[in-house]
């Protein structure tokens, strides 16, 4: 009677098994398919684009002693570009911080982040930012500003 009980719960097991490693296999073909077509369709940017690239500075006007800046030109935009060896330990830390607390510790793209955005796009509609320090480079220094799939998924590739 007690070996009965066990059979019996042992066989409840055997669909969820089943249907776990059916979805298993599923989300794994899915995502090998999806990886091919982003290769195959989504035209990704060279990595030479990156070291081409250049950043926009502000024009500066300088008083008659070329010490003091009393006006900066640039449209929207007041930008000089400082030597990173020249930028405070704190900035740097503050600026991780920040932008990407995991910064040290992920490779690049954060999935989990990823994911927490989509979900609260589609079920709060409130736009939420999932990308690292990496992928905000990539997309400002190689990519657009359009906010699109095949654009994100450039910048995880």
């Amino acid at each position: 009677m007690f070996r009965h009980k066990r059979r019996k719960l042992h066989n409840k097991k055997r669909p969820r098994l089943l249907i776990f490693a059916i979805v298993s296999i599923a989300c794994v073909v899915f995502t090998g398919t999806a990886i091919w077509a982003i290769f195959v369709i989504v035209e990704i940017p060279s990595i030479n684009s990156f070291e081409k690239r250049e950043v926009p500075e502000s024009t500066k006007i300088y008083d008659q002693t070329g010490e003091v800046v009393l006006w900066e030109i640039h449209g929207e935009e007041r930008r000089t570009v400082v030597p990173f060896d020249k930028i405070s330990r704190h900035i740097k830390n503050a600026t991780v911080a920040i932008e990407d607390r995991s910064f040290y510790s992920h490779r690049g793209v954060r999935p989990l982040s990823l994911l927490r955005a989509i979900l609260l796009d589609i079920f709060k509609q409130k736009r939420q930012g999932g990308s690292t320090i990496t992928q905000q480079l990539v997309k400002n220094a190689v990519l657009t500003r359009d906010q699109t799939i095949t654009r994100k998924l450039k910048e995880i590739i």
